[in-house]
């Protein structure tokens, strides 16, 4: 569907002399291969891990992640300096037919947005794809709006304004895009899990803690999520460290979604 809306638009684009159409085009030519790179990384993420691959593949899904959004920026800088031109020097503009192209592209970007409306929050490279289609579909919005002021008032100058809005609206998202797969590819701490609020929790919870050091979190892929320490504690017997390391395990699942930690409990000195 978005390799028909690319075609359709981009020949709509050369007969009207439209710059948002055309930046419309671009941006749908992202599109297709954020979806091709979507359905790649799938595949591969979904196989089973191996010695040398102990996570398996899901990686992969990220590096598609900071493949899109960079993707997504060299476009936006081409359609910036495409407007630039257009602003110095504007072109004759078919109103009627950009009007009807657009507002044909529209209509298929909000069937793909209902199509992904679920899936987009699973994981970072469905929400690249997401945020293809969603940009595309604010930037058919401009260019609805952008036909109708040229068609009504003359305003040929709105064709480049509108290319202006499609290409900050996409370096946007891409730059959010690249920043979190970069947090991900560099093991930072997820955003939304805070390192010193869970060592207090973890030390509240259970008394016989003494100190935590080696503290680290990270994200695998979107939504997993691993954690290591290394926890001072006193006690008296095995049987003790056993129920100790069950029980955090389990707060740290329960409560903060962590399914892979690794505590490594020491004896506190006196």
């Amino acid at each position: 569907m978005a390799l028909a809306l690319m075609c359709f638009e981009g020949i709509g684009s050369w007969l009207s002399g439209s710059l948002a159409l055309l930046a419309d085009t671009m941006h749908v030519l992202g599109d297709s291969a954020a979806l091709g790179f979507t359905l790649f990384a799938s595949w591969l993420a979904a196989r089973p891990q191996t010695p040398e691959r102990s996570y398996g593949y899901y990686r992969i899904e990220i590096l598609a992640a900071l493949l899109n959004g960079s993707v997504l920026l060299v476009l936006s800088f081409f359609i910036l300096k495409s407007a630039y031109d257009r602003f110095s020097t504007p072109h004759e503009i078919s109103a009627g037919l950009m009007l009807w192209v657009a507002i044909i592209g529209l209509l298929v970007n909000l069937m793909m947005l209902f199509v992904l409306r679920h899936a987009h929050s699973h994981n970072l490279n469905t929400r690249g794809a997401y945020l293809h289609i969603l940009g595309d579909t604010l930037s058919s919005i401009a260019v609805v709006i952008s036909a109708l002021l040229i068609q009504n008032f003359g305003w040929i100058w709105s064709d480049a304004l509108a290319g202006v809005f499609v290409g900050i609206m996409i370096a946007s998202m891409a730059g959010r895009l690249i920043w979190d797969s970069i947090n991900i590819l560099l093991e930072g701490s997820p955003k939304h899990l805070n390192p010193v609020e869970i060592e207090k929790v973890l030390q509240h919870n259970f008394p016989q803690i003494k100190r935590i050091h080696d503290f680290h979190i990270w994200e695998i892929t979107n939504h997993l999520f691993a954690m290591t320490a290394h926890v001072e504690v006193k006690i008296n017997s095995l049987n003790e460290h056993k129920v100790l390391l069950d029980q955090m395990n389990i707060l740290i699942k329960d409560k903060y979604g962590i399914g892979h930690t690794t505590f490594q409990i020491e004896l506190a000195a006196d």
